[in-house]
């Protein structure tokens, strides 16, 4: 489902994982095609001895069954969690869902995000990926957030470091204003009721 904004907010950035993040589905693809096609041709030669030749036509459905079943689990559910998950960065907070499906969603507002920072392996680093470790909480009670293999690491980092400031700023701005409303509030409170005592008297 798409990501419901409060009013206000928008989205900066929307975007999944790296593509490297696929690699091992696509190493499980390349290898469970290579031992389907080895197997099947092993079975079905016209060399195998009389008995393997009867029961070919079964060692081929369990061959296909658990080729099927490994590319299932090891391409085709990796590969639809890529296309499926999404990370969001707006004004007010940082999201990583589902786009359908279970919410699992990661959320982490702004307002409690302190500390946030990029960690890239060498490999990583080739492609441009890391991934963003996050710190965030409040009144002492803090826990550390990992995404994974984003695109663009770096520059991601620094358009988050834009937004925090962004969003501090305006934080302060909203609360200087409305210390001034409630200063000037109580100082026409205390001049009503310097008229209204003076009225008595």
């Amino acid at each position: 489902m798409l990501l419901k904004l409060v009013d206000g907010e928008q989205v900066v950035v929307r975007t999944r994982a790296h593509h490297r993040a696929l690699i091992p589905a696509a190493v499980n693809l390349l290898v469970t095609v290579a031992l389907l096609s080895f197997l099947l041709g092993y079975l079905t030669r016209d060399t195998q001895p009389a008995f393997i030749q009867h029961y070919s036509h079964v060692a081929v459905f369990l061959i296909w069954a658990v080729g099927l079943l490994i590319l299932g689990l090891g391409t085709v559910k990796p590969l639809i969690g890529w296309l499926n998950r999404f990370t969001y960065l707006t004004t007010e907070r940082l999201v990583q869902k589902n786009f359908v499906g279970a919410p699992q969603a990661t959320v982490v507002p702004l307002a409690l995000l302190s500390q946030h920072q990029t960690r890239q392996s060498s490999m990583q680093e080739m492609v441009g990926a890391g991934d963003l470790l996050l710190v965030h909480g409040a009144y002492g009670q803090h826990q550390r957030t990992k995404l994974r293999d984003m695109p663009d690491a770096e520059q991601f980092n620094m358009v988050l470091a834009q937004e925090l400031g962004d969003y501090r700023r305006r934080a302060q701005a909203q609360a200087a204003a409305a210390q001034q409303a409630q200063y000037a509030a109580s100082a026409r409170g205390d001049v009503h009721g310097s008229s209204f005592g003076g009225g008595r008297v």
